[in-house]
């Protein structure tokens, strides 16, 4: 394969890289591993959230105060 064809070849892998990590981030789907993340960097040492009890805290937590949302 030549340097231009490696180079578009490239330049596709990070789109479709990119998209899904838009797509994730945009329908929430990791957002639990950033919650575990920011966990263990800000709050070491400290128990973390199953990610079922995460889901329902945030949930409950929407539902509770509904500032920015459409419905």
């Amino acid at each position: 394969m030549g340097r231009i064809a490696q180079s578009v070849v490239g330049g596709a892998v990070r789109a479709v890289r990119a998209l899904g990590w838009y797509c994730k981030t945009l329908m929430g789907d990791n957002h639990y591993q950033r919650y575990v993340e920011h966990r263990a960097r800000a709050h070491a040492g400290e128990a973390v959230m199953s990610e079922r009890e995460y889901w329902r805290h945030r949930h409950a937590e929407t539902d509770a105060n509904p500032a920015a949302r459409c419905c």
